[in-house]
């Protein structure tokens, strides 16, 4: 996984906000996009998390996103299943 410094993370950010943006799908992150406040390793975290379950981002590309190999990519999607399990739809 990247590290929280990484310079990278800003464009990375912005890319994938803007694939959020044209899938027309912006409006049910903007409030927690809002709260994590702007570009960070959280934040694109979360915007994988939320592109992986609008179909917006493979397993593979979450990987290249994050800089994380395929058993990182494993345990965080499984994860992000077992979160969705224990708290419903919304937790992204």
């Amino acid at each position: 996984m990247i590290p929280s410094d990484d310079p990278g993370i800003e464009a990375s950010y912005h890319l994938l906000v803007a694939r959020v943006e044209a899938a027309g799908v912006k409006g049910w992150a903007q409030a927690r996009l809002d709260a994590l406040g702007g570009p960070s390793l959280e934040s694109l975290v979360y915007l994988c998390k939320f592109c992986f379950f609008t179909a917006l981002l493979t397993k593979a590309q979450i990987g290249g996103v994050l800089g994380a190999d395929r058993a990182e990519v494993k345990a965080l999607v499984r994860s992000w299943y077992d979160d969705h399990r224990a708290k419903g739809c919304g937790t992204c």
